[in-house]
């Protein structure tokens, strides 16, 4: 992942996204507030330090709309085939009553992404969430993949997948794509290659196998998990978990480091472990651009050998690693009882 210029365009013919994805959900404001200068500043700062890759989704409130203005005010200096946009169909709201996986519906979701972002064609479109439909409404006729490779076969789309928390649910989906010939393109895990759980590097070796060429992680602060504010309220987690998310994170400060910081070079480390594709991160600002790509270029340099792990950092994550341990690989239930409607 190197600077760019609006010079530069991204491969068409195959899927090469930078390390370090941009999670455009951030835009949304359920984190935060978001200033109305923040998202143009952010994915400007983004293109030009080397991040090629976006994702969003209809669900994520106003996301798509916000990111396709920002991507539209900085077309002169990266026109649209400088970057990838990943967008994901089927779910609308909160509950499973929010979902449709409709041929139909998926149909439309996708003409009305693209409209939203400013664009004629998407790169990249997931099955949002798949644990919270039946298995026939993802795989089977009339649903949501036989729409989804159907436009993929018009242009309109240029690589299918699937996204979700449970890895073992997409594992079977993969894996029943392959027997009928039509393997998925793309996985997209969260929370599961974090400080907490890394079962996505047990996992991807797994999705290889089952003829997934691009498998992406998400949320590599475990949903706001790793922060020094503390998870919030509506986290999934239990409240053993999130209490002991807070020690890590009041330890790490008291010690003079971050927590986010030490969670997202953590995270990036998935690249050389087990050839991870990219890793997404919400951003909000041209602030976290720069922490973010601060933090994946700290890790380059330990890969090679330019920058040492100090004594300090060791004995933070020896004691973050203490304190999760009875947590370790844990999966919170999903959907939660919260969205089941």
């Amino acid at each position: 992942m190197t600077t760019t210029t609006s010079q530069q365009t991204v491969d068409q013919t195959e899927f090469k996204p930078s390390e370090l994805g941009f999670g455009a959900g951030a835009l949304s404001g359920t984190y935060d507030k978001i200033e109305s200068h923040w998202p143009v500043e952010a994915c400007r700062e983004a293109l030009r330090g080397g991040i090629n890759v976006f994702d969003t989704s209809p669900y994520y409130g106003a996301s798509e709309f916000v990111l396709g203005d920002a991507l539209e005010t900085v077309r002169d200096e990266f026109p649209r085939s400088s970057y990838y946009i990943q967008t994901k169909v089927g779910r609308y709201g909160l509950t499973t009553k929010d979902f449709d996986y409709s041929a139909e519906r998926v149909t439309n979701s996708v003409k009305e992404s693209m409209r939203r972002l400013h664009t004629d064609y998407l790169d990249l479109v997931l099955c949002h969430d798949v644990e919270f439909v039946n298995f026939e409404d993802v795989v089977g006729p009339g649903g949501a993949l036989e729409a989804l490779f159907k436009l993929k076969e018009q242009g309109k789309i240029k690589y299918v997948g699937c996204s979700a928390y449970p890895l073992s649910v997409m594992l079977k989906i993969a894996e029943h794509q392959q027997a009928k010939g039509q393997p998925l393109d793309v996985i997209l895990s969260y929370c599961h290659y974090t400080l907490q759980n890394t079962k996505l590097a047990e996992y991807t070796p797994k999705f290889r196998a089952a003829g997934v060429k691009y498998v992406a992680n998400a949320s590599p602060l475990g949903m706001a998990l790793f922060r020094d504010a503390g998870p919030p309220e509506w986290h999934p987690a239990h409240a053993e978990l999130r209490q002991a998310a807070k020690e890590c994170a009041e330890y790490t400060r008291e010690q003079g480091l971050n927590i986010s910081e030490l969670a997202s070079m953590f995270s990036f480390t998935g690249r050389d472990t087990f050839q991870l594709n990219t890793t997404y991160i919400g951003l909000e600002n041209k602030e976290d651009v720069q922490k973010a790509l601060k933090a994946w270029k700290r890790v380059k340099a330990r890969e090679q050998n330019l920058e040492k792990t100090t004594d300090l950092e060791t004995k933070v994550l020896d004691k973050i690693r203490e304190l999760l341990a009875p947590y370790k690989d844990y999966s919170w239930q999903s959907p939660t009882a919260k969205e089941l409607a």
